[in-house]
């Protein structure tokens, strides 16, 4: 709306102008001709730099209206973290990176059941966003409520499970990695610092895998958990 003010102004002046010129230079027709096409050219590059700046404002309102990215990459993989308040299996960053899980069960259909049940248990306003087969397993992506408006949160169950390494710990089962995530991540005004989630993340996916029984891979040994040695 502003934009289209100062258009309107623009080319009100320019009217103006010309006008003005054709009844005081009747007799001087190139002079005039030379100052109409000066102040058109000038109108016309106002306009087009309005109307670059108002394309990139939307076009910058949009992708930011988009949130991040969820699914899987077009190679079957959970995508890495691009926002903050993040989790997932696929960032090695430290702050983002939590270790895969070992299921109890050895079929895919099985563990996704119980991810589902146990997730719908856990935080009963949860919807399932998408569920479906891949090449090796099968994809599932939560909508959970929270206070910034919704968490998506990203399982692939794989049929292929854990290589056997010949730990005291290792058993058969399948391998769970995932992806968790606020959409609408806050940030405090104007030094664009995240407000963080409190470890609302952690605390979900943790729960969630104490509640279908999975172990952490590379934490099969006993010293890995909380269990009081007798």
């Amino acid at each position: 709306m502003e934009t289209m003010r100062i258009i309107s102004f623009v080319l009100l002046i320019v009217g103006a102008t010309g006008t003005k010129m054709k009844i005081k230079n009747r007799n001087c027709g190139s002079s005039v001709n030379r100052r109409r096409l000066m102040i058109t050219g000038l109108a016309f590059t106002t306009m087009t730099s309005l109307g670059a700046k108002g394309i990139e404002s939307a076009s910058d309102a949009s992708a930011q209206s988009k949130g991040p990215l969820v699914g899987l990459t077009s190679s079957f993989k959970l995508r890495k973290c691009s926002t903050p308040n993040c989790i997932s299996t696929s960032d090695r960053n430290p702050g983002n990176f939590m270790s895969a899980w070992r299921a109890k069960s050895t079929q895919a259909s099985e563990t996704a059941t119980e991810i589902i049940k146990s997730m719908l248990q856990l935080e009963p306003s949860t919807k399932i966003a998408d569920q479906k087969e891949i090449p090796k397993g099968e994809y599932l992506r939560f909508a959970v409520p929270s206070p910034t408006g919704f968490d998506d949160v990203e399982f692939i169950v794989s049929n292929e499970g854990v290589p056997e390494r010949g730990f005291d710990g290792d058993f058969p089962g399948n391998l769970v990695l995932f992806r968790s995530l606020e959409r609408s991540p806050k940030f405090i005004y104007p030094f664009q610092t995240p407000i963080g989630d409190l470890g609302r993340q952690r605390t979900r996916l943790e729960a969630l895998r104490q509640a279908i029984g999975a172990r952490v891979v590379g934490c099969e040994l006993i010293e890995c958990y909380d269990t009081r040695l007798t």
